[in-house]
Formats: C-alpha cells, sequence, structure tokens
C-alpha cells in the first residue's frame, strides 16, 4: 500500500482526538472547505498544529492527487471489467469437450459436477468483479469532483477571499468544516460468498474414500489397503503410489461413491486426452487470472488511500467524518478453502479453485485412461472378464500379468473341495480380494468361475452355518467375504452368485422364501441400470415406511436426511456390476453389506401408498402400500437411497420380518458408527432440543402405549417419529411420521407440554 506522509498525520490526529473538526492549535487551509455557523459547545482543539508551510503545499497539490488517484481508478475498473470477461469464458474450451461423445459413466457425471461448480464460481467472481469496477469508477467521480473543488477555493483564496490562510474568518462567528468526497459503499455482503457454493467447492480435500473391506474386518492384521501384486508388476514400486496420492484430490476419490446410476458407458481416449489438456491450459490461465485481479484490486485500494489522505490531510479536520468515508475502501474480504493453497475471496475464488483444481482433474483423466486402455487389452487379449464401469477407474493398469497372478494363488488356494477349506483360508481369500484394485479383483473373480467359485461358496456355506466357538471378530470376517464377491464380480456372475449364495437376497416380506436363491419376492421389481440412487440429492421427503413395521429405521433416515445427507451418500457405494454396498458399523467398524437391485419398493402399476396403524404400513388415499420403503419420490420419480439402505438392513439381520420392530437409537448407532442416548422426556426441554438440533444430533421420538387417545391428538402408539426442527420461543416440536402419503410429507407441529406425556422416550444421537 502507498502511504502518503499526510496519512501520517490523519493517523496522529485520530489516536488524539475523536469527533474532531478541526486540528489543535491552528485553522487550516482553506482549499475544500465550505462556511457554517459555529454553535454553542464546539469541540476544543487538541494536539500537535500541522507544521507551518506543509498544509498550504498540500492545497496546491490535493487537485494534481486527486486526479491522478482517480485516473488510476479508471484504469483499473476498465482492467477489472476486462478480466471478469475472460473469466466468465474460461472454462468454454473444457465444456466443448466434457460431453457424452468424449465420455459417459458414473464418475464423468461426477467430474462434470466439480467443473460446474467451477463454472459457477467463476460466474459469481465475474458479478463481484463487475460490481468491484463499478465502485472503482463511482469513487473516482468523488475524487474528481473534491479536485474541482480544491482547484476553486484555491482561486477564490488568491482572490482575495474571506478566508484567511492562517485560520481566522471574515466574520467571527464562523468556522470552517471539511468538504470531503462522498466514497460510495460496496453492497451489504457483496464479500461473502455463497455457503452452499462453498460446500461443494470444499468437498474434495484431497483424500480417497475409504474403502469398507478394507477398513473393516478383512482389513485386520495390518493388511489394511495393500495389495498383493507379482515381483514382476511394473506397477510394484513407488512410482505409481506417489502419483496416486498427488493426482487423486482432483478425482474426488477412487471407485468408490459412483452415484450416478447406470445407463451407456463410453469413453474415447483421444477426446478425453484433448479434454484433459483443456484443463490444465485453464488451470494454467485461472492462476494468472487470480494473479491479475489482486494486482489490479490492490492497484486501485493504493489511489483509494493516496485520495483519501490527500484530501484529509488538505482539509484537516473532521478525522471522525474521514475516517467512516474511509471504511468502505477496505480489501474484500478473504478466507480459506479446503483444498487451495493460499486464502481467497469472492473475487477469485473461481480462479482459485480452477487453478487447484483443473490439473489434479487432467491428472485424474489421464491416470484413468491409462486404465481403461490396459482394461480393454486385458479383456481382448486375456479372455477375462470387467464390467465396462471399471475400466475408468483411478488406479494402478490392470496388466494382464498381475490378473493371472493373482487369479493362479486363489485358485491354489480355493483349491476344488469346499470341506478341505478352513475358515483361515477363506478369511485369507476374501483379504487377498479385497486387497486389489476393483477392476483388478472383478477380473480375478471371473478366474473363478466354476469349481473354484463353487468350493469356496460351498465353504462358506458350511461355516456361516456351523459358527459355533467362533470369535466375533472371526465371524465378521467370514461374513464379509460373500458381500465381497456379490460387490466384484462380472454382471455376468451376480444371479450366479446369489443362486450358491441364496442369504445374499434378503427374505423378503411375508416370510415367502424366494425360490432356489433367486431374487426376492414376485412383487420385487429390478431397479433399471440408468437410474441413481441419488436423483436430486438426499431429502426427507424420499422416506416413506411401507408394510414392514421398520418405523425406527425410516424415522431414523428421515432424521440423518435432515441433519446430515452427506453421510447417507457416502454410506453408499455403487459398483461396477450394479449392486450397492452400504456401509453400516459394528463397535465403531465399517461393516459392509452388499444387495443387488431388486427392490420391493418399487412402483408396480398404481402408485404407492402410506403406512396407516401402528409401526407397520396400510393402505392410505386408496393406494396399494408397497412392502417395504418406497423407491420413489413424492412426484413418483425412482429415488432408490432409502430403499437400498432397508434392504441392506434385512440383509444385515437375516430378512425383511426380521426388522420388523426395533429401537431408533441403535439404527442411527449402526447407520453413523456413533453412540446414542435415549432419555426420559421430562429431562428435556424445547430449547434443549433446539439445541442439539443446531449441533447435528439426529433425533426421534418413540410413543407409549395408548399415545393415540392422549391430549395431542393424531400421534400413533408405538411408533418413532422424526424430529426436524424446535420452536423454543413457541414451546413446540415438529414432528414428521415416517408413513409414505402421496404427494405429501406427514409433518405438524406439536405443543411439548402436550407431546411429552405421549412419548416413551427421546433418542439423540451426535453426528458432529
Amino acid at each position: 500500500m502507498i502511504v502518503s506522509s499526510a496519512a501520517f498525520w490523519l493517523a496522529r490526529a485520530a489516536r488524539e482526538c475523536v469527533g474532531c473538526a478541526g486540528v489543535a492549535g491552528r485553522r487550516t487551509p482553506a482549499a475544500l472547505f465550505v462556511r457554517r455557523r459555529s454553535g454553542p459547545g464546539g469541540c476544543q482543539e487538541v494536539g500537535d498544529a500541522m507544521p507551518s508551510g506543509y498544509a498550504d503545499a498540500l492545497v496546491g497539490r490535493a487537485p494534481s492527487v486527486l486526479g491522478t488517484a482517480a485516473a488510476e481508478l479508471r484504469a483499473a475498473a476498465v482492467e477489472l471489467g476486462g478480466l471478469a470477461t475472460t473469466a466468465s469464458g474460461l472454462l468454454g474450451p473444457v465444456l466443448t469437450l466434457d460431453t457424452p461423445e468424449t465420455w459417459s459413466s458414473p464418475w464423468q457425471r461426477r467430474a462434470t459436477a466439480r467443473v460446474d461448480g467451477w463454472l459457477r464460481a467463476l460466474r459469481g467472481g465475474a458479478e463481484a468483479m463487475a460490481a468491484r469496477a463499478h465502485w472503482y469508477v463511482r469513487t473516482a467521480e468523488a475524487f474528481e469532483f473534491a479536485a474541482a473543488a480544491a482547484t476553486g477555493l484555491t482561486s477564490a483564496a488568491g482572490e482575495g477571499s474571506t478566508v484567511d490562510r492562517a485560520g481566522s474568518a471574515g466574520t467571527p462567528d464562523a468556522e470552517l468544516e471539511p468538504r470531503l468526497p462522498e466514497i460510495p459503499r460496496m453492497p451489504a455482503g457483496w464479500d461473502v460468498p455463497d455457503a452452499a457454493l462453498l460446500r461443494e467447492l470444499s468437498t474434495d480435500d484431497g483424500t480417497v474414500p475409504a474403502d469398507p473391506f478394507l477398513d473393516g474386518s478383512l482389513g485386520a492384521d495390518g493388511r489394511r489397503g495393500g495389495r498383493v501384486a507379482p515381483a514382476c508388476d511394473v506397477w510394484s514400486g513407488d512410482a505409481w503410489a506417489g502419483a496416486a496420492a498427488a493426482g487423486r484430490g482432483g478425482d474426488g476419490g477412487g471407485h468408490g461413491g459412483d452415484l450416478g446410476g447406470g445407463g451407456p458407458v463410453s469413453f474415447d481416449p483421444g477426446l478425453l486426452g484433448a479434454l484433459a489438456g483443456r484443463l490444465r491450459v485453464a488451470g494454467t490461465a485461472a492462476a494468472g487470472l487470480a494473479t491479475a485481479v489482486g494486482r489490479t484490486d490492490e492497484t486501485a485500494l493504493d489511489a483509494v488511500v493516496v485520495g483519501l489522505s490527500a484530501t484529509v490531510a488538505a482539509a484537516g479536520g473532521g478525522l471522525a467524518q474521514a475516517l467512516g468515508v474511509a471504511a468502505p475502501a477496505r480489501p474484500p474480504g478473504s478466507f480459506r478453502l479446503a483444498g487451495l493453497p493460499v486464502p481467497t475471496d469472492v473475487l477469485r475464488l473461481g480462479t482459485h479453485a480452477l487453478a487447484v483444481g483443473g490439473p489434479d482433474l487432467a491428472a485424474a483423466i489421464e491416470r484413468r485412461t491409462a486404465h481403461l486402455v490396459a482394461a480393454e487389452e486385458a479383456v481382448r487379449t486375456g479372455g477375462v472378464l470387467i464390467d465396462p464401469r471399471s475400466w475408468f477407474d483411478d488406479a494402478p493398469p490392470p496388466d494382464l500379468g498381475w490378473i493371472r497372478t493373482a487369479a493362479a494363488g486363489l485358485v491354489a488356494l480355493v483349491g476344488t473341495d469346499p470341506a478341505a477349506l478352513s475358515a483361515a483360508d477363506v478369511r485369507d481369500a476374501g483379504r487377498r480380494l479385497a486387497a486389489l484394485p476393483p477392476a483388478v479383483r472383478e477380473a480375478v473373480v471371473s478366474r473363478l468361475r466354476g469349481q473354484p467359485l463353487r468350493a469356496l461358496t460351498g465353504a462358506l456355506t458350511r461355516l456361516l452355518r456351523r459358527a459355533g466357538g467362533r470369535s466375533r471378530h472371526e465371524l465378521e470376517a467370514l461374513a464379509a467375504v460373500p458381500d465381497l464377491l456379490l460387490a466384484s464380480a462380472p454382471a455376468a456372475l451376480v444371479a450366479e452368485l446369489v443362486r450358491l449364495l441364496p442369504d445374499l437376497e434378503p427374505a423378503p416380506p411375508g416370510g415367502a422364501a424366494a425360490a432356489n436363491g433367486a431374487v426376492a419376492s414376485a412383487g420385487a421389481d429390478e431397479a433399471n441400470r440408468a437410474d441413481p440412487v441419488v436423483r436430486d440429492g438426499v431429502s426427507t421427503s424420499d422416506v416413506g415406511q411401507g408394510g414392514l413395521g421398520d418405523c425406527y429405521l425410516a424415522a431414523t433416515l428421515i432424521g440423518l436426511a435432515r441433519q446430515r445427507p452427506d453421510l447417507l451418500v457416502e454410506g453408499i457405494r455403487e459398483n461396477p456390476n450394479g449392486t450397492f454396498t452400504v456401509t453400516f458399523y459394528r463397535d465403531g467398524r465399517p461393516f459392509p453389506v452388499t444387495v443387488t437391485r431388486a427392490l420391493p419398493g418399487l412402483p408396480t402399476g398404481d402408485a404407492a401408498g402410506g403406512a396407516a396403524g401402528g409401526g407397520g404400513g396400510g393402505e392410505a388415499g386408496g393406494a396399494r402400500p408397497v412392502p417395504s420403503i418406497a423407491a420413489f419420490d413424492l412426484t413418483g420419480r425412482p429415488e432408490l437411497w432409502a430403499a437400498v439402505y432397508e434392504k441392506a438392513y434385512a440383509r444385515l439381520h437375516g430378512g425383511y420380518d426380521a426388522i420388523s420392530g426395533g429401537d431408533p437409537g441403535v439404527a442411527a448407532s449402526d447407520l453413523t458408527g456413533r453412540p446414542h442416548h435415549a432419555v426420559p422426556p421430562g429431562s428435556l426441554s424445547v430449547a434443549d432440543i433446539a439445541s442439539r438440533l443446531a449441533t447435528g444430533d439426529v433425533i426421534t421420538v418413540s410413543t407409549r402405549p395408548g399415545a393415540a387417545d392422549g391430549p395431542s391428538g393424531g400421534l400413533v402408539e408405538r411408533h418413532a417419529y422424526a424430529v426436524l426442527a424446535a420452536d423454543a420461543a413457541g414451546g413446540r416440536l415438529l414432528l414428521r411420521n415416517p408413513w409414505g402419503s402421496p404427494d405429501e410429507e406427514l409433518v405438524r407441529w406439536y405443543r411439548w407440554d402436550e407431546l411429552r406425556p405421549c412419548l416413551r422416550a427421546v433418542t439423540l444421537t451426535s453426528t458432529a
């Protein structure tokens, strides 16, 4: 910053006088002053006098300094306007290649969402730059006005004005008042970025999503995250590890978390290479643009400080007014954004995010393209099966020699006799598979087809049915192997795997057994492979309890959707073969459960109905109820996530009927890995509940028998509700009944003093 010597006098006098209209010891120069009548009780003059002759010099210099500052501000406005235009078009070349013709896959949709976030940040920055440039121009106009006033008053004083340079006036009751430029203010909150956009840009912190199989029981005994590779594997050194650690931040993670649904999968390596190149160019340009924007704003603010300093020193007083005028000249508020190495502001948010994320995303595309080419070659020449959605994974390219070596070792371990496999052998087989990247794992499982797969699944069936005497850790490790096989098998093997391991499909509602191990009930529909598990974001309105008595689970899902939807999204991983792996927790440790897309909660004809009695379901509005949590939203569009959670929970417990009735606190701990607390309703006030909601707690309430006859009315006895909001001033709670109802959520406010006697417990689960 340029600070003139006049600013020294401004700062010094500011320390010694508050609100004083004159400088101590003498009258101040005539320039920039107008007459006014002095009233009784005028301010007392204190402090040191400005040196004789210095004030006169400032009178002559002020017009020139102000004119120069105004010119610099106008030039900065033009420059910033041009930079805003450049920022708006920075991603244009990228967008022309980010099309289905270049690539189409779940990860592509996630990458495109990142590009869209950068685009919104760039456009927001361009709007802020335009507003800032307008402020430069208006400030320049104020300085030009002040310069003209200074010039006119100086000339008047030279021609015999009644104003005396020594500070006396032609009349004894007149004194001088500074006429300072009226600097405009930027709009309130202009430097505060959009909170939702910040969250979106900050979601990628450079970490890779956890693999629940390696973080769970299969990753025990110090084998978390490793992989078995042949000695001749060219990727066995540290070169890839370093590249992955440096570049996965731009990817937003590994294979896990692709929630885009199935649909067509296609890649054009040539266009992908061009797209990666354009991302690098855009990132480099964004870095230079961010520097230019910062330099331009700093130059403009320097000009503002110089102009204000000269004006205040020449006027010589009105310090409170001068400091108030200077306040709008503050630089834009800066903040730190996760993943950025430098602080940023609203002017440079998009450019900084693109400068960091563009090259990272380009590197991730190049790594995935290398994986794609290698996977295609392995499928073409090696006779292995790899689902196309695994081809574009951010992992070491699946070398065919690596696949063959890993498969041969696994086949030798498994053998052909199920009775010969011990529990330790099966756990070791699971750990070997879990340590492989997804595409390699899928190729290895494909080479087990036939007798090796029958031997492994036969041993699993025998060992899991004769679980007596085994530790909980051993049982969990054994139970994780079928889920890993289902998550990893090529799509062509899923039906065979379910036939070999019928327990992979939970017993359907109503107790009917699945015939020959096939997919569950007669009314179950296979979810369309093109339907994403999360379509429009997780919402409380996506959950509608069906015919099961699992209101406790549905209420917990609603509470999480209200408080921490990100945890629900992170808890589902869509696998390349179309299955879903849902992460639950046992003793705080991940416990993955894999299910197919056969969901009883899909609509089959008429609209889905809601529940109508107790904890179970019934008819609502004349519509036929679905047997489980609905797999669609209020508008009838497929929204799978809640039904997927329910199916995985049913698999975890042995079938749909096994989860009819339960504890919302236990369900919340199973879903989050965090402890829950059930407290008596009388120990809480509405203010207490409001405070816990504000900190992110999931809160459910459970009603007593006979609650329907209580004073609150409209309650269902022995039922769980999610608490969505608390009105401390009004003494009310907003409860959501988890039943499904066509076109509306069943929400209602209840007075706490009337509701409390009807409750059995309030369950609190922290998600912080």
